[in-house]
């Protein structure tokens, strides 16, 4: 075709006379803004997350921080708790020691004052040409308890009363219920406390043939053993032992005063004969006066069992063994009878014994029966400063007062097994 007849191509051109943009857009966004946008959006992601970042280094470095004083407070509490468990160890064992010397005191003492009451008995014999036979029970016993409960313990009364008290004793209200099974227990533990003596003698012979308690007792009178033995004994020991004592341990526990109690008591008698029913019914007792707060009840239990073991058993042994005492039961009873009880005294005496051997087998078995049956109902207190775990032995045992103490009732028991 001819050139001159050829057209210029021209733009499309919309209604308005403007170029037509329309093909440009079907065909694709434009390139550049494109770019912008991504790079926008990508400064936009990189801000996010570096302030992301940000936010979780500083929340970490709070919480490490909150860490860190949480663990230093939970080391500071411990550290405190560690100091007071070791200030209340310590004053609990100073008052443990206390204590010990105190008890060391009163048998020191009445040590010292039957030193004393012998060598003025031998001057005054001597002065007024008497013959006093100190190997006498009688004698024995009378300077004993005047050297004991005259002496010592007026000493010891006081001492305690420069102890200050920790805590105080339930006031629980027993029924006589109660009372009754106490005292069922109390016979069990003396009878099974004199089987436990007679297999340690056997297993453990001391090879001594000195003067037993219960020999003492034999050869004194009657009206004598009640007076010492019946009222004199039990007041004192339950003063000392379970009253004065127990005033002073309360707040550590009614299972360590239970304990330390009735430990003290028996290592008190010197003797494996008197040791394991000692410790027993110290135990019992101070469970009773820490339950109840009424020192009547165990002084109660104590003449009791004093009564029938102290008395009324070596009345009816002298009467087996026809040991004729113008003073004894058996005399007494002749005279207030008019009869001669001579032929049937052995007989009787006999069988009263068996009846009381047969008692106390069944208050063993009850005793038992009760404590399993009631364990339940037995409780032992915490107390107000409970003593710590761990240095409960080092704080009752390790310290002067009670090592003394125990010291003095080693050399007893020693002495005890050579006479």
């Amino acid at each position: 075709m001819d050139e001159r007849f050829e057209q210029p191509e021209r733009e499309p051109h919309g209604a308005s006379g403007q170029p037509d943009t329309t093909s440009q857009s079907e065909s694709g966004r434009d390139p550049e803004r494109e770019r912008l946008l991504r790079e926008t959006q990508i400064e936009i992601d990189r801000m996010k997350a570096a302030a992301m970042e940000e936010i979780q280094s500083s929340t970490a470095a709070y919480v490490q921080m909150q860490v860190q004083q949480a663990c230093a407070m939970a080391q500071a509490r411990i550290f405190m708790e560690e100091q007071e468990k070791t200030a209340r160890s310590k004053e609990q064992s100073r008052q443990f020691s206390r204590l010990g010397l105190v008890l060391f005191a009163f048998m020191g003492v009445a040590f010292a004052a039957q030193l004393v009451l012998i060598v003025i008995t031998m001057l005054v014999g001597l002065v007024g040409g008497l013959d006093v036979d100190f190997d006498n029970q009688t004698v024995q016993i009378v300077i004993s308890a005047i050297s004991m409960y005259g002496v010592a313990f007026p000493v010891a009364a006081l001492l305690m009363r420069l102890i200050p008290k920790q805590g105080r004793p339930g006031g629980e209200t027993w029924s006589a219920i109660q009372l009754a099974a106490c005292l069922v227990i109390c016979i069990g533990i003396g009878f099974v406390g004199i089987l436990l003596s007679q297999f340690v003698d056997v297993v453990f012979p001391s090879g001594g043939d000195g003067v037993q308690p219960e020999d003492m007792m034999t050869g004194a009178g009657m009206l004598l053993n009640i007076a010492m033995v019946v009222f004199a004994a039990p007041v004192v020991e339950e003063l000392l032992y379970r009253k004065m004592l127990i005033d002073r341990i309360a707040a550590y526990g009614d299972g360590v005063s239970v304990v330390v109690s009735g430990l003290l008591f028996g290592l008190a008698h010197g003797n494996f004969s008197q040791f394991f029913y000692a410790f027993g019914l110290g135990a019992l007792f101070a469970y009773v006066y820490i339950k109840t707060g009424h020192i009547g009840y165990t002084i109660g239990f104590h003449m009791f069992f004093n009564l029938i073991g102290g008395v009324f058993t070596v009345e009816l042994n002298k009467g087996l063994m026809e040991v004729r005492d113008p003073a004894g039961m058996v005399a007494r009873l002749e005279q207030l009878f008019g009869v001669d009880l001579g032929p049937v005294v052995p007989l009787v005496c006999s069988a009263l014994l068996t009846v009381y051997l047969v008692m106390s087998v069944v208050c063993a078995v009850g005793g038992l029966v009760i404590l399993i049956s009631r364990r339940k109902e037995i409780v032992f207190r915490p107390g107000e400063k409970p003593m710590v775990w761990g240095r409960r032995f080092s704080a009752v045992v390790l310290n002067p007062g009670v090592i003394l103490y125990l010291l003095l009732c080693a050399g007893l028991f020693r002495m005890s097994s050579l006479v």
